[in-house]
C-alpha cells in the first residue's frame, strides 16, 4: 500500500489544525516546527512524562535493547530532541559513538545539558533531517524517534536515512502507532485528544502555544506502523520488523539497508511482527 499522508499538502493543513499559524511566524513547514520545538525544549521532557504516563523511559531502553549495535559502530540518532535514545544508547554500549542530530538550537542546548557525562562519545549537530552533512554509508545505523512525524515529508526522510547507513546496517523507527482493540482506543482517544490538552494548558502552556494539541492533530495524517513498515519496505530496506508498546500506541520498526549487490535481486521481505 502506498501512503503519501503526513507530508507536502497534509503539513499545510495540519498546521492550521493545530493552530501554528496563530502563535508563530514562518513561511514553511520546516520553520514552524523549529519555532514550535524552541518554545518546547525546556518543558519537552516533562511534557512526554504526562502523554506517556511516565512509561517512556521504559519503552526507550526496550527500543535501544533491541537495536543490532555492534561494539564500535557510529550511531545516528535523528532528531535527538532531549537526547533520551543517544543518551541510552551511550550507556548500554560503552564503545559505540552517537551524532545526535536537531533542527532545533534549544532542544540541542537541552540535549547537550543532559548528556553531559557522555559528551566524550555523543556529538550534538544542528542540521536538517532531509539534507543530512554526511556520505553515503557514513554511519552503521541511524533512529529517529518521535522525529519522523516533523519532517516536510516522511519517505523522504527515510530514504536520507538509508543513504547515509553502511549496507548491512540498520534503520529504526519510534513513534506513535494506532493502537488494537475497541475499549483501550476509545481510551486513548479521549486521553489525546481530549483530556490531555486541557491538562496541557492548565499545567504546562498558560498562554502560549499548547503543544499537547500537536502530537494527537498530527496523528491524523501519520501512518499507521503497518503502512509504515510497508514504506520502509518501498523504498527497499529488508526484513522490517514491528514491535508494539501499549497495544499499538507506541510502535518501533527496525529494517535492514540491504547491500548492493543482493537488493535488487532477493526475494522481497515479508513484514516480520515482534515481540
Amino acid at each position: 500500500m502506498l501512503a503519501t499522508s503526513h507530508d507536502d499538502n497534509a503539513k499545510l493543513k495540519l498546521i492550521k489544525d493545530v493552530g501554528f499559524d496563530q502563535h508563530f511566524k514562518a513561511s514553511t513547514w520546516a520553520e514552524y516546527n523549529r519555532a514550535f520545538f524552541d518554545g518546547l525544549a525546556e518543558k519537552y521532557d516533562a511534557t512526554n512524562v504526562m502523554h506517556s504516563f511516565g512509561t517512556k523511559r521504559g519503552i526507550d531502553k526496550a527500543s535501544v535493547r533491541r537495536l543490532p549495535i555492534r561494539p564500535g559502530s557510529k550511531i545516528l540518532d535523528l532528531c535527538t530532541g532531549s537526547a533520551d535514545i543517544a543518551i541510552e544508547i551511550a550507556k548500554l554500549h560503552p564503545t559505540v559513538r552517537i551524532v545526535g542530530l536537531d533542527a532545533s538550537p534549544a532542544m540541542l542546548k537541552v540535549a547537550a545539558r543532559k548528556a553531559a557525562a557522555y559528551l566524550d562519545r555523543i556529538e550534538f549537530v544542528e542540521g536538517d533531517a532531509l539534507r543530512l552533512p554526511y556520505p553515503d554509508g557514513h554511519f552503521d545505523g541511524a533512529i529517529i524517534s518521535f522525529g519522523l512525524r516533523n519532517l516536510t515529508n516522511l519517505r523522504a526522510g527515510l530514504l536520507e536515512m538509508k543513504r547515509v547507513v553502511k549496507p548491512g546496517g540498520w534503520v529504526s523507527n519510534i513513534d506513535q502507532g494506532h493502537p488494537k482493540g475497541a475499549l483501550f482506543t476509545f481510551a486513548y482517544e479521549i486521553h489525546f485528544r481530549r483530556i490531555a490538552p486541557i491538562l496541557g494548558k492548565l499545567v504546562f502552556h498558560r498562554g502560549e502555544f499548547n503543544s499537547f494539541r500537536y502530537l494527537p492533530e498530527s496523528n491524523r495524517y501519520f501512518p499507521d506502523q503497518e503502512t509504515l513498515a510497508g514504506i520502509m519496505r518501498e523504498i527497499g530496506l529488508a526484513d522490517v520488523r514491528v514491535f508494539d508498546h501499549w497495544r499499538g500506541a507506541v510502535s518501533q520498526q527496525i529494517a535492514t539497508v540491504a547491500p548492493p549487490a543482493t537488493s535488487s535481486s532477493a526475494p522481497e521481505p515479508r513484514l516480520q511482527r515482534g515481540v
